[in-house]
């Protein structure tokens, strides 16, 4: 938070008794030892003698903030912005900060900005407040510096975190020149210190040097891991692991993490210590790691232990955020919580890696609603939205095992006996085939196809931007990812829209998609599937069918597409799998025309495939009986039958 500052400035020393300076040293003492109630009594005397000194206002503001538990942020701020009229200095104005004297007011304003999260206007305040850097006060200067590299990383701009840091270490990180600096040179003039004195203030400035360069290296770390330079994060940290300090440890939990080495990120964050400190930094220690483990269980393909560890994490934070919240008669929005822990707050972030989880976990109902409490704060990201679709894309079907379930009965019932005896097949395979009729509103957050559409429509204006917002994540989308990204988001428009019976939107999102020459073969061959698809409802089975003669169906498929493929279990899962559904949807197509012989070869083809161990889509059986029967080939459709359909053996 904002630092108490000694009233020594030259403004403040013009006609400065003994007695003030003595009360002013004394008032300074107790806040140090945290007695806010005896420094403010100090401070009340100084401003018996000094009522309009806007320093003494300052501390004074400061000091009751103090008091309070910080939970009086309003009342701050207006005091703040009262003295700051005093100097006749508008905290929206930069352009009115002219005098060095002057910068501990936007010092001030710029850690209240910060820790509401106004980062941008934070770091636009410190940029002026930086400009006098040379000729602040060697504690607010490194103060300063700390939160102008903080707000450059937590903006995103890590290259120019990199290079202030290098500045910085080479001007205020010399123990040699911050000595003079604090104790005075001899041929200063003034008194000259006792020799004690003297040893014991450099044995000070020599630690507050040290843990100022410590610092300074674990930002230095954070941006270099943002911009993916692990060998250079790696030197760093070995300049301070015998420090051995939980961000420090936090860090190489991190990098082992960043370089897939997750069993060694685990076991380095079984070795953090547990700290109860939540209060004091904002921060909990258990629930950092709760939510760190939780990342490395997610990417250990483990989601259930996933979600579960996430879960622990916030219930343990909303539980600090219950301790440290008391009732207040002071007004205001931000009033009753200290302002550290307002800004500290992680709910959001937290919400969203459950979502996340919980939608891995394939629970797609409780991932909506996480996630559409992280979507409030963060409505910029694409990806957010996606994952929103994708849940209300698993709610309306979990997956596509079931089509290549052939268990699946195919008959509704039998009737009659003997020679009279029939069979009534089953007129859709699938219940949930048939598009809804019921009016369904796109703006009620719900896990419905409708509202899905409206997360693509968002997504896909988001994508478009130059700049993307990734947020809650601090990793910038690159140029790959973006591609990636796009095909994600295209077919699963084409999907949805299909689903919805709408094949004008879900061909306008399979050529934008096919348009591409940067996505990969699988986002290709769902193109081609949803682009056919679109067009046969559209009643072009022509198009159609040279549509889907132009798909591949997954030649030369990328190794990492295939083995994503595998691992996560997807249907169909192989290329052989894929040209089955491609050839059955091109027979579906034949068959439209009028080709029915085309599209039974094309269907045996796909019959001696299955025989080869391959998956195939159920929905063969009930073409190549529609087929058969068109051709009147009965005894073969009888005999396929019997084949599939067991009850019909009876």
């Amino acid at each position: 938070m904002s630092e108490k500052q000694e009233p020594n400035g030259k403004a403040s020393a013009t006609n400065i008794t003994d007695q003030e300076r003595d009360l002013a040293q004394q008032a300074l003492a107790e806040y140090e030892k945290k007695n806010y109630k005896s420094c403010l009594e100090h401070l009340q005397r100084i401003e018996e003698s000094r009522p309009n000194d806007p320093k003494v206002l300052l501390n004074k503001a400061i000091v009751e903030f103090y008091e309070s538990g910080l939970c009086t942020a309003d009342k701050f701020q207006k005091s703040l912005i009262d003295v700051c009229k005093q100097v006749e200095l508008n905290l929206e104005q930069l352009d009115s900060l002219e005098d060095v004297e002057n910068c501990i007011y936007y010092y001030n304003y710029a850690v209240f900005l910060y820790h509401l999260k106004h980062y941008t206007k934070a770091l636009a305040m410190i940029n002026k407040v930086y400009s006098f850097i040379e000729s602040l006060e060697e504690s607010l200067a490194h103060k300063v510096c700390l939160l102008i590299v903080q707000l450059h990383i937590d903006t995103n701009k890590h290259a120019e975190a990199l290079k202030l840091i290098t500045y910085i270490e080479s001007q205020f990180v010399s123990t040699d020149n911050a000595t003079n600096i604090l104790t005075g040179s001899a041929d200063q003039g003034g008194p000259i210190h006792a020799e004690t004195e003297k040893t014991e203030k450099k044995a000070n400035l020599d630690a507050a040097t040290d843990a100022f360069r410590v610092s300074l290296i674990q930002y230095r770390v954070r941006s270099l891991m943002e911009l993916n330079l692990f060998d250079e994060c790696s030197q760093q940290l070995n300049t301070i692991k015998e420090k051995q300090d939980s961000i420090t440890m936090f860090l190489i939990g991190k990098l082992e993490y960043l370089r897939g080495n997750h069993k060694e990120a685990l076991a380095i964050l079984k070795e953090i210590p547990v700290k109860d400190d939540f209060i004091e930094t904002g921060e909990c220690s258990s629930v950092l790691i709760n939510n760190n483990v939780a990342c490395l269980y997610h990417y250990a393909k483990k989601p259930t232990l996933s979600f579960t560890s996430i879960y622990k994490a916030i219930v343990q934070h909303q539980k600090n955020i219950v301790d440290v919240t008391k009732p207040t008669q002071a007004e205001g929005s931000l009033s009753g919580q200290p302002l550290h822990i307002i800004g500290a707050s992680i709910k959001t972030e937290l919400m969203f890696n459950l979502g996340i989880s919980l939608l891995h976990a394939r629970k797609p109902e409780e991932a909506f609603d996480c996630l559409i409490e992280a979507v409030q704060t963060y409505h910029m990201n694409p990806r957010l939205w996606l994952r929103l679709a994708e849940c209300c894309i698993m709610t309306h079907k979990k997956s596509n095992d079931r089509d290549f379930d052939f268990k699946k009965p195919y008959i509704e019932g039998v009737v009659g006996s003997g020679k009279h005896r029939k069979i009534i097949l089953k007129s859709q395979l699938f219940p949930d085939t048939k598009y809804s009729c019921e009016a369904v509103s796109a703006s009620i957050p719900m896990p419905s196809l409708e509202f899905g559409s409206l997360c693509i429509r968002n997504a896909v204006l988001l994508i478009q931007n130059d700049t993307i917002d990734c947020s809650p994540s601090h990793t910038p989308i690159n140029t790959p990812h973006k591609d990636y990204l796009f095909g994600c988001i295209q077919s699963a428009g084409a999907y949805i829209a299909l689903c919805l019976g709408d094949p004008v939107v879900a061909l306008k999102y399979s050529q934008e998609l096919l348009k591409s020459d940067k996505i990969n073969k699988v986002h290709k061959f769902l193109g081609h599937l949803y682009a056919a698809e679109a067009l046969i409802l559209s009643d072009k089975p022509n198009e159609a069918i040279d549509m889907l003669k132009e798909s591949n169906a997954f030649d030369d498929i990328e190794p990492e597409i295939h083995e994503q493929l595998r691992t996560e279990q997807w249907k169909p899962d192989k290329q052989k799998s894929a040209k089955a559904v491609l050839y059955y949807n091109l027979a579906v197509a034949l068959t439209l025309r009028g080709d029915l012989d085309k599209a039974g070869e094309l269907l045996k083809q796909i019959w001696l495939s299955k025989i080869e161990h391959v998956s195939v889509p159920v929905h063969v059986v009930i073409l190549a009986l529609y087929i058969h029967l068109r051709l009147g080939q009965k005894e073969i459709a009888i005999t396929l039958i019997k084949q599939n359909c067991p009850q019909a053996k009876r």
